[in-house]
């Protein structure tokens, strides 16, 4: 799920996104619920692909905040491996917008 967003995150979170409509959007998340369902795994619907990736967002940025802290409680030595992303987290944190993890200054 995360590779297929990734592939259309500028349309979706990105630069993009305030030129594209709705039905757009849509149909973006239509075509990753079709591939994730394509998985059979569990058939999922657009609102449960969108609520995953929210869940998902949060959980990373819960990572990042901690690894953040732990940075400074370490004196920039190396932060426990409970705050580590992995890959798949990694592309998650790439796109989120840096005031969402750091907060905005002043």
């Amino acid at each position: 799920m995360v590779e297929e967003i990734v592939k259309v995150e500028p349309q979706l979170f990105g630069a993009q996104v305030q030129q594209i409509s709705i039905a757009r959007k849509m149909e973006l998340w239509g075509r990753i619920m079709d591939k994730v369902n394509a998985m059979g795994l569990h058939p999922c619907t657009r609102d449960d692909i969108s609520k995953r990736w929210n869940d998902l967002q949060g959980k990373v940025r819960s990572i990042a905040a901690r690894h953040q802290l732990a940075i400074q409680r370490t004196g920039s030595g190396p932060p426990p491996p409970s705050t580590q992303l992995t890959a798949w987290e990694e592309h998650i944190l790439a796109i989120l917008n840096p005031e969402g993890l750091t907060g905005v200054a002043g």
